[in-house]
């Protein structure tokens, strides 16, 4: 049963698209990454604000804490770091990344004092759909680039490959 589950799973990323979709009142950001060896411990030692709470068979679910959002573009919206749930399921031909609860920490008042953990769907979405607005799009993809780049495998040189100044 867990094998059918686990497959269920890993097929139904490759019928979707990586990015945004709706599940109910929430927003949740899926990426698709195809690779040989996926190395997922050089994935999460990128940032060192996530945290992997455990790892059951091929699934490790975690937290992003203060995430530094570094995407270029968007509105202002963008340069606000991220709270955020994630979980990653690997297969032999890749990984696939899902980013749930995510939350823009916002900085208000004098002195940017005060504090608020607002979650994106405030922003990104209108009732149960994904918001259609130029500025919430613009966000979204500027959101969608972080975090295609953050959970990439970043590729690595090949065995013997020596780089010299010559």
């Amino acid at each position: 049963m867990k094998s059918f589950i686990l497959l269920f799973l890993f097929s139904l990323p490759l019928v979707a698209q990586t990015g945004w979709k709706a599940e109910g009142a929430d927003i949740i950001w899926e990426g698709v990454f195809t690779t040989d060896k996926a190395n997922i411990v050089s994935v999460l030692d990128k940032s060192p604000n996530l945290k992997v709470g455990s790892f059951i068979d091929n699934m490790y679910k975690g937290v992003g804490n203060e995430v530094q959002n570094t995407c270029n573009g968007g509105t202002a919206l963008m340069k606000n770091n991220l709270k955020f749930e994630f979980i990653i399921l690997v297969d032999p031909a890749g990984y696939v990344v899902k980013v749930r609860n995510i939350k823009i920490i916002e900085k208000y008042g004098p002195m940017q004092a005060k504090t608020i953990a607002n979650r994106c769907e405030k922003y990104f979405m209108a009732g149960n759909k994904i918001s259609t607005q130029p500025n919430a799009t613009e966000n979204m993809a500027c959101m969608d680039r972080f975090f295609t780049g953050m959970f990439s495998v970043n590729p690595q040189p090949a065995q013997g490959t020596v780089i010299t100044s010559n």
